[in-house]
């Protein structure tokens, strides 16, 4: 039995949200990491871009999809690339509140 080869857009983005929005999540989050450039366009800015980007799309959504795990452990329909987002859209707002207070 041969199954078909699925595409890499079905990995990556959740059944149930439209994948424009998560691009958009996406964007709007490396664009956000980008105004730590606003100090100055040297070394000391682009590791805070980095940091930034690593904390938006890296460190936060995937704190929030382990501590999702037992979710999954007792449910197997649960999605965790959902856990994921909803991490990364967590790691945006808090992104922008620390923007709001920072000079």
């Amino acid at each position: 039995m041969q199954t078909s080869p699925s595409k890499i857009t079905d990995i990556i983005f959740p059944k149930d949200i439209p994948n424009g929005l998560i691009i958009a999540l996406i964007i709007g989050c490396l664009l956000l990491g980008l105004a730590s450039l606003r100090i100055g366009n040297d070394l000391q800015g682009w590791l805070n871009v980095i940091e930034n980007w690593l904390l938006m799309l890296l460190i936060l959504p995937t704190a929030t999809a382990t501590v999702a795990l037992p979710f999954k452990y007792r449910d197997p329909t649960f999605e965790l690339k959902l856990a994921y987002y909803m991490g990364m859209f967590v790691a945006l707002l808090f992104t922008i509140g620390k923007l709001r207070y920072w000079r």
